[in-house]
């Protein structure tokens, strides 16, 4: 797919890709302990995760509780060994969140390179970094889930009013205070990239533009010269059907245009006078006639 060198979709696109990349400083992930509530960013996400898991590996190793109806141990009877609760699989393998956050971010600052200076995969990249940013989101809101059905657990094991084990609630009660959550940042980051590919595969802000448009067409039959920047497409030769200062309406006998496309354009004098300069345009709209023809419309951007 060509990319639009239209003006103000370039903008959007820009302004998205730098918000995507500004969500480098802010609140990717919340997390909270028995040290206390924290937010994470991208520079401290890793460690903040591994904390977490080594804090929850900890908490794990819960000692068996003894039979409640037994007050006295028998002679030679072995004695309560530690009985590990496992920990949920989705924390141990929380480091993908920090790794996919890190990709998103890189997608974000390879389409930006990509817009200012190539221009030809902007949406593909963004693409790609909206999906690892939907993984991590994704991921967090399972580890707070599985979190919270392991601290369940926790309140649960039998025997946590035993004498013998008096600190043993107060673990629980520490354990309970594990929560994770996904933070406005990480929101913002999936969001904005995977806004630009929606908006550039559907070509919403030329067609927007198009229905807006201001500027009164005239009925006009013109012979329009029409040259696709794509060399792979053939030149042709076409008759509007009306113009305004900013677009063109016309009939065309081929089928390989498409919305999006970009085209140089010449007008000729109606008159039979010489041709006018070389303008920029792209496609907005191509309607299928029933003897088989295609009307175009095609906005103009500016002078080639």
């Amino acid at each position: 797919m060509t990319f639009s060198n239209y003006k103000v979709e370039r903008i959007g696109f820009g302004l998205s890709l730098c918000i995507a990349l500004l969500m480098t400083f802010g609140p990717l992930v919340r997390l909270h302990d028995p040290g206390g509530a924290r937010v994470s960013d991208a520079f401290d996400l890793r460690a903040g995760i591994t904390q977490l898991q080594s804090e929850v590996r900890l908490f794990a190793f819960i000692k068996s509780s003894p039979s409640s109806g037994a007050s006295v141990s028998p002679v030679g009877a072995t004695p309560a060994t530690p009985e590990p609760l496992p920990m949920p699989f989705t924390l141990r393998t929380a480091s993908i969140v920090p790794l996919s956050v890190f990709a998103a971010l890189v997608f974000s600052l390879l389409a930006l390179v990509d817009l200012l200076s190539f221009n030809k995969g902007v949406a593909l990249l963004s693409l790609a970094g909206g999906c690892f940013g939907a993984v991590a989101l994704l991921h967090v809101l399972l580890l707070g889930s599985a979190l919270q059905s392991w601290t369940e657990k926790m309140t649960n094991i039998a025997g946590l009013s035993s004498p013998g084990y008096s600190t043993l609630g107060e673990r629980i009660l520490m354990a309970n205070s594990f929560l994770i959550s996904p933070g406005v940042g990480l929101y913002v980051l999936t969001t904005c990239l995977l806004l630009v590919p929606l908006l550039s595969f559907t070509r919403s802000v030329p067609r927007i533009n198009a229905v807006l448009r201001h500027d009164p067409r005239v009925r006009i039959s013109q012979t329009i010269h029409i040259r696709p920047v794509n060399s792979q497409y053939p030149a042709e030769t076409c008759t509007s059907l009306d113009a305004s200062r900013s677009g063109l309406y016309l009939e065309s006998s081929s089928s390989h245009h498409y919305v999006g496309m970009e085209v140089y354009l010449t007008r000729n004098d109606p008159a039979g006078g010489p041709p006018n300069h070389e303008e920029h345009g792209y496609v907005v709209r191509v309607e299928k006639m029933e003897n088989g023809k295609r009307r175009i419309a095609i906005r103009i951007i500016s002078e080639a």
